[in-house]
């Protein structure tokens, strides 16, 4: 019977949002509706929510049905192309690792946005596996195009590595289904707890991993949006404290994060720029969530990874950066004109104390990135990207930390040549002035100069080369002591012996010079202080506790083994 106070609103998911369908006065036809919207194999989910007018004119609102379902969607599906041959999986359990996890986010993400299934749940729920293999002939598409890139380069033949790629995928169907039959608990606490309970039922403690993994599953698959299930995942992961549960979750939430949840959670971003340095925010853990559709869960997520609780996404969230950094998309559409300044941008953001923030592939997506920048194509447009990457650098002393890091790239055996062609114009430089920026602090000059001097000296140059920059940069910081008196100011005779002793050592163990003629000559300034007659009591003269003087002298003389003495 219909009630005046009472209506039953029925809503339909689409894309993950809850929508209102309509409204009906009884309770028993909006859930006959509800049900008969879900037998359409293209709606997400119904349900049906009771509102109550109260006497002072609010609303109480109660769900009173609720089901969502995967969307069953009878038009064509591919894989998405990869062309880099990903690490080869000789095992099952290989599958279940990140790096094949976050291959699979890529091959089948087109699938993966229609479903909202990420590749733990198709791994660990047995129906979502099923579901992908029935799928046309997305699974064999994906396997041929793994098994061809894996062997391109001689290394076996397609149809074995295909074979051999099925034989794990049975293998792997087999344990879900044998798991999809095991009465396992439900995810109604902390996550621990839930992993406790599965590693009691576990046949050994390899399979309490899986258990737990399927247990996780069956919780977020009916999530049917990118948004719940990130929520879902990092509320889990906010009240974890056991680390191998806190790395399991981690995994997931990876997951999530390969999908196109990201944009949600950055928000509007004037341009691909500013998203690409968004996306390092996040990572780092210093995003402003103010702008995020996300709201609460993208705070949440940003805390986690400024706590390092994630490091499994991160790095799915810096390797995706560097996607969008390579990719053909304007880094500034709206205004052609400021592409350059957008990539400048990009530029600064990714570039940390000792150069680009991730090496090889930060300094590779650069120079990629710049090639789209330019009309000439082929070797000679990365031959130009690479000089004219080296010249948007703040200062020198970063050109030799990208060419550094360039030429440990896959693009710098080939273009060895014009990576160390650069090196005369370093060779050039005769003073710090024109090695670091202006405006840096003394410190940070030589910080960065031996920032740039380490980078040399672990980069796959011939010996002969290294041994010559680095001796260049070393007279250069050598030169710089003497003409700004580093080494006096510190070592003022009006100040106490101790006091000078101490400055001295802090600099040399600082990490601001390299092992080499600018510091050796800070050391022996050291050694002519160490050597004064009766030196330790001149040391402590004025501390007039026994126990405190002797705690000084221990102290500096761990500060000394730091700073390279008494080694």
């Amino acid at each position: 019977m219909a009630s005046e106070r009472a209506n039953f609103e029925i809503q339909v998911m689409k894309d993950g949002r809850w929508i209102q369908q309509s409204l009906v006065a009884e309770e028993a036809a909006a859930v006959t509706a509800a049900k008969k919207l879900l037998t359409d194999k293209k709606c997400e989910g119904a349900r049906v929510l009771r509102n109550w007018a109260r006497g002072d004119g609010t609303f109480d609102e109660k769900e009173i049905f609720s089901q969502t379902q995967a969307v069953r969607d009878d038009g064509p599906v591919h894989i998405v192309k990869i062309d880099e041959a990903p690490p080869k999986c000789e095992a099952p359990t290989d599958y279940y690792g990140a790096q094949s996890r976050a291959v699979t986010n890529r091959l089948f993400r087109n699938y993966m946005e229609k479903a909202y299934v990420t590749p733990t749940e198709l791994m660990h729920n047995y129906k979502e596996l099923k579901r992908l293999q029935d799928k046309d002939t997305l699974l064999p598409s994906a396997v041929d195009r793994v098994a061809m890139l894996q062997t391109k380069d001689g290394e076996g033949d397609s149809k074995t590595r295909r074979e051999e790629i099925f034989k794990s995928l049975d293998e792997m169907s087999a344990k879900a289904r044998r798991a999809d039959g095991m009465k396992l608990p439900k995810l109604n606490g902390a996550f621990k707890d839930m992993y406790d309970h599965v590693a009691g039922l576990a046949a050994e403690p390899t399979e309490a991993d899986f258990l737990a993994m399927v247990v996780l599953s069956r919780d977020l698959v009916d999530v049917r949006s990118w948004a719940g299930k990130l929520e879902r995942l990092c509320a889990l992961a906010a009240a974890e404290g056991d680390t191998h549960s806190l790395a399991l979750l981690d995994g997931v939430i990876a997951d999530v994060l390969g999908s196109n949840v990201v944009q949600e959670i950055l928000g509007f971003q004037p341009s691909l720029a500013a998203a690409i340095c968004a996306m390092l925010d996040l990572a780092e853990g210093t995003f402003v969530s103010d702008k995020s559709e996300l709201g609460e869960s993208a705070a949440l997520l940003n805390d986690l990874f400024k706590q390092q609780k994630l490091p499994e996404s991160r790095n799915i969230l810096i390797d995706r950066a560097h996607r969008q950094l390579r990719s053909p998309n304007p880094l500034y559409r709206n205004d052609p004109g400021k592409e350059r300044d957008a990539f400048i941008q990009v530029v600064g953001r990714m570039l940390g104390p000792d150069g680009p923030l991730f090496g090889a592939d930060t300094a590779e997506a650069l120079t990629t990135r710049y090639t789209r920048m330019l009309d000439e194509g082929g070797a000679k447009g990365v031959t130009i990207a690479i000089a004219n990457c080296f010249n948007v650098m703040p200062d020198m002393a970063y050109g030799i930390m990208y060419l550094c890091d360039l030429a440990a790239s896959p693009i710098g055996p080939e273009h060895s040549a014009d990576i160390m062609g650069h090196f005369q114009r370093v060779l050039s430089c005769v003073s710090i002035l024109r090695l670091c920026q202006r405006g840096l602090t003394p410190r940070d000059k030589m910080g960065r100069a031996t920032a740039a001097h380490r980078s040399m000296q672990r980069s796959p140059f011939p010996a002969a080369m290294k041994d010559k920059v680095c001796a260049h940069i070393d007279a250069i910081l050598e030169r710089y002591l003497i003409e700004e008196e580093i080494i006096e100011k510190l070592d003022h005779h009006d100040s106490h012996l101790r006091d000078r002793a101490v400055r001295l050592v802090q600099f040399c163990a600082a990490g601001v010079l390299p092992e080499g003629k600018a510091m050796t000559r800070a050391r022996e300034r050291i050694l002519t202080l160490l050597r004064q007659p009766n030196f330790d009591a001149h040391f402590v003269d004025g501390i007039a506790d026994p126990a405190k003087a002797q705690k000084a002298l221990r102290d500096f003389h761990v500060l000394l083994v730091r700073a390279g003495f008494g080694k």
